[in-house]
């Protein structure tokens, strides 16, 4: 959606991407998904925010718009909180606008949750939404058999955030079962192993559209 607005676009994947890329550039705007692998968002948002940098608008982005979310994101110091599924372009684009403006004008802010029109529908980026899968995979795969619960509970909140966008209820109803085996305290090894095989079938069903990325170490 940023690209197709217009936006130069530096995408990380984890925080530790998110900081290799920040030592070289500093972005107008900075778009924080509150649930990354190696960390939690608002960290980086806390500490974004601590730089001093007023020129910089910094927005919140989360699956989860439960009671409390959108007050802890302002408190750490984002100016906007967005909730995902983002299925329009044009709200999008103006929620962007509309944080942006109030930010640079210095007035009083108090940002609320996106409501979607269901009449502006954006098509869907498969490339991207492979890209995606493509990443997540190599995650689980190496999560999976060193039992790393947080970096398996991070896999089935991705996979379900990208099946809600993808509208695919075989990976949403997936990655909900591993999600619920993971909170009642059973490692969920056959679940996480059975959404594996499904990313790695909808990754080869696509193989053309998988191509080389590049990740800031």
């Amino acid at each position: 959606m940023a690209l197709r607005s217009g936006a130069r676009l530096r995408r990380a994947d984890c925080i530790r991407s998110a900081y290799s890329h920040l030592k070289l550039y500093k972005p107008d705007l900075v778009i924080v998904d509150l649930g990354l692998p190696d960390g939690s968002g608002l960290d980086l948002i806390r500490d974004l925010a601590g730089q001093n940098r007023p020129e910089q608008t910094i927005i919140a982005l989360s699956g989860d718009n439960s009671d409390g979310v959108e007050a802890r994101v302002l408190k750490a110091g984002a100016q906007g909180f967005l909730t995902k599924p983002i299925r329009s372009l044009s709200i999008f684009q103006d929620r962007i606008v509309s944080v942006l403006a109030v930010h640079r004008a210095g007035q009083a802010h108090t940002a609320t949750p996106v409501t979607f029109d269901v009449g502006d529908t954006m098509d869907l980026d498969r490339q991207a939404l492979f890209d995606d899968l493509d990443r997540i995979s190599k995650i689980l795969e190496t999560a999976l058999p060193d039992g790393d619960r947080q970096q398996l509970r991070y896999c089935a909140q991705f996979v379900d955030s990208v099946g809600q966008t993808a509208r695919d209820a075989e990976l949403t109803q997936h990655a909900r079962r591993f999600f619920r085996q993971m909170e009642t305290g059973a490692q969920g090894h056959i679940s996480g192993q059975q959404m594996l095989q499904i990313l790695r079938r909808k990754l080869s069903e696509n193989t053309p559209l998988i191509r080389n990325r590049e990740y800031v170490a």
